[in-house]
């Protein structure tokens, strides 16, 4: 599988080397565009946190399965978060008003309104919350989408580890002070 780099038209090949005959292609960020990333992140959402170091987290995902497993590795990495779901656009309009999340981790494939439309929706009043695409649709297109629509990250589903959920959770929410 080749892994190219989708940071401002970087394009750069990064990663293992896979044996040649696998010509897939994957877009990411190669390890010097995904610390810069994160700074920028980081410079701006500022602290996520509240005072006592708890943060509330809303999972947006149709998939029952996925949601679940999800918030099970949350609350392994983070035992103090509040972590919620939601399984449409209308719910996770009403979560989001109601609870404030600091985080958002959003499908795009959504029943109803799609998850970067919803996106858009939630940046254009709450523009502090941290809304990082999580899909499995590795697409050029969907990324730039996400920039579009106020999306802080684009993760695919199928890449994402333990390691890079809790380094993405962590630069979410640490103030680079």
């Amino acid at each position: 599988m080749i892994q190219v780099c989708f940071y401002k038209g970087c394009g750069i090949i990064y990663g293992e080397k896979e044996p040649l005959s696998d010509k897939r292609v994957t877009h990411g960020l190669c390890p010097k565009h995904c610390e810069i990333s994160l700074k920028e992140l980081r410079a701006k959402t500022g602290k996520l946190m509240d005072r006592t170091g708890n943060f509330r987290v809303l999972i947006v995902e149709d998939s029952h399965v996925f949601r679940q497993f999800f918030k099970e590795a949350l609350h392994d990495r983070f035992p103090s978060s509040e972590v919620h779901e939601a399984t449409d656009g209308k719910e996770a309009l009403l979560q989001v008003e109601e609870l404030r999340p600091n985080l958002i981790f959003m499908d795009i494939g959504l029943p109803g309104e799609n998850g970067l439309q919803l996106t858009q929706e939630i940046k254009a009043k709450y523009p502090n919350i941290v809304v990082i695409i999580l899909t499995s649709y590795d697409s050029f297109e969907y990324q730039e989408a996400t920039i579009r629509s106020g999306g802080d990250a684009y993760i695919l589903k199928d890449s994402l580890t333990y390691v890079q959920l809790e380094n993405l959770v962590k630069s979410s929410l640490n103030n680079a002070a």
